[in-house]
């Protein structure tokens, strides 16, 4: 009996222990200053068993930023499969006789985001699917072309931003737009010439690619800061970009990024030099319309059939370094396969269906885009977690899904992070940041050898990014060394 009361007190006071250890890490985190009057919501929990080890108002509502990406994915494994591949056809509206195309050349783009992607080739290699696509045009016995080279992007019933993006976000490279025909990730190359002398205006030099009708007001000058300060405005399909802010004076050839207005024209017109550089001859002009249903092509008239890297390739690229393209893509393309509807508001209600289908509390999670460039998304902590935690042990993609996950102080976005570290390599995480929000969640195994999922999201923080980001590193490695 006296030994059955000493085992009772024992766990009981190992129990007490944990739990004080616990709140201490909680604690220490919240006694920083720049938390003192910041929205907090963390969630720590067994990466098996789903029960919490560590929480602070973990279902409060706070805007996740990137880690945002982390629910797109999960959803897009779960709904498309890893092995998914979006598919691009090239197709002859007409006859083709005697090595002439008698009609329009149509490019119909089934919402692959990779065409040209230096996410999957180097740079000097983007354009070589264009010269591949030529070979087969001209295989196909076609060496002129009477009619026009047409752009269909219509795949996706939504071919805009979602509303609730920021004006100062899109036109930038991280505000593209997501329709059925992407190219060079939707981004394109502003070359700048700086002033030496500082308040002076800046010289564009040239756009890579050249993309035909681009108007330009630049109100860009030179500045003693060593930074990129520049961000160009303009709406998807406007030509007008406006470009305001600073860059370092005296730096000749400077690369700002930005959105292509519109993706679609911009491959038509790439593909149009390509033929003619292959003695093609192109004598229509190159136009975007919708021409037919992409299911509903004849497979007799098609020329060229694209398939796209996989969906785990894809999910790779998206959270390791944050692309916002991709996570937008993958949106639309759940809601089109969930009900017909490829638009952000069928993907967000598609989402937050899946999850509560499959024993999920969604009450708290309000999407309004794939990446969480939107200041609109609010989730928790522990929804976050709950999907985490559901993906580790009941999804046959887990695999592709935890593969995707960059690995602290090594690559991705995590790569300038955790460089100092004890957790330098040993655990995976995805950032989420923007203006006064920091977010931190993944997958990780403590040194007790405790697998653990955790989210760790704070909004309205003081001071600055850099240093809150070196706090949630701080309370990472307390984790890893107590829990």
């Amino acid at each position: 009996m006296r030994q059955l009361l000493f085992t009772i007190l024992s766990i009981f006071a190992f129990t007490l222990s944990a739990q004080n250890s616990s709140q201490q890490l909680l604690s220490d985190f919240q006694k920083n200053s720049s938390v003192k009057n910041a929205a907090i919501s963390i969630c720590v929990s067994d990466a098996n068993t789903d029960s919490i080890l560590l929480s602070t108002a973990p279902q409060l509502c706070v805007v996740p930023a990137s880690v945002q990406k982390l629910i797109t994915s999960a959803t897009a494994l779960e709904i498309l499969s890893a092995g998914y591949q979006f598919t691009t056809f090239i197709w002859a509206n007409g006859e083709i006789s005697n090595g002439k195309l008698t009609g329009d050349l149509v490019i119909t783009g089934g919402g692959d985001p990779t065409l040209g992607s230096e996410n999957f080739v180097k740079k000097e290699e983007k354009k070589k699917f264009l010269s591949d696509w030529a070979h087969w045009i001209k295989r196909a016995g076609i060496d002129t072309i009477t009619g026009n080279i047409i752009a269909d992007p219509y795949y996706f019933s939504d071919q805009d931003v979602p509303g609730s993006w920021l004006w100062e976000d899109v036109g930038n490279h991280f505000g593209a737009a997501a329709s059925g025909i992407s190219v060079y990730d939707n981004i394109f190359e502003v070359i700048f010439n700086v002033p030496a002398l500082e308040g002076q205006t800046t010289e564009v030099v040239k756009v890579q690619p050249e993309i035909p009708g681009l108007l330009f007001k630049n109100e860009v000058i030179s500045s003693p800061k060593k930074s990129d300060n520049a961000y160009i405005f303009g709406s998807p399909f406007d030509s007008n970009r406006l470009i305001k802010g600073t860059l370092p004076a005296g730096s000749t050839n400077y690369s700002v990024k930005a959105a292509v207005p519109d993706p679609a024209l911009l491959l038509a017109s790439e593909l149009k030099k390509i033929l003619i550089d292959s003695s093609v001859v192109a004598l229509g002009n190159i136009e975007k319309q919708k021409v037919i249903a992409f299911n509903k092509i004849d497979t007799s008239k098609i020329v060229v059939l694209w398939i796209s890297p996989g969906l785990f390739n894809i999910v790779e690229q998206m959270n390791k370094e944050s692309i916002n393209l991709y996570a937008e893509t993958l949106l639309k393309q759940i809601g089109l396969t969930v009900s017909g509807d490829g638009s952000t508001m069928a993907g967000t209600a598609a989402i937050k269906d899946f999850w509560t289908k499959n024993g999920i509390n969604t009450q708290n999670l309000f999407l309004a885009d794939g990446s969480g460039l939107s200041r609109q998304n609010a989730i928790t902590a522990e929804t976050l977690v709950d999907v985490l935690v559901y993906m580790k042990t009941k999804s046959k993609w887990y695999g592709a899904f935890y593969n995707s996950i960059p690995i602290t102080g090594v690559e991705g976005t995590q790569k300038y992070y955790f460089q100092e570290s004890v957790l330098k390599g040993k655990a995976r995480a995805k950032t989420g940041s923007m203006t006064r929000v920091r977010c931190m969640a993944g997958y990780m195994t403590t040194l007790s050898g405790k697998e653990i999922a955790f989210a760790i999201m704070v909004n309205n923080y003081s001071g600055t990014s850099s240093n809150m980001a070196k706090q949630m590193e701080k309370f990472m490695e307390s984790l890893y060394q107590n829990l």
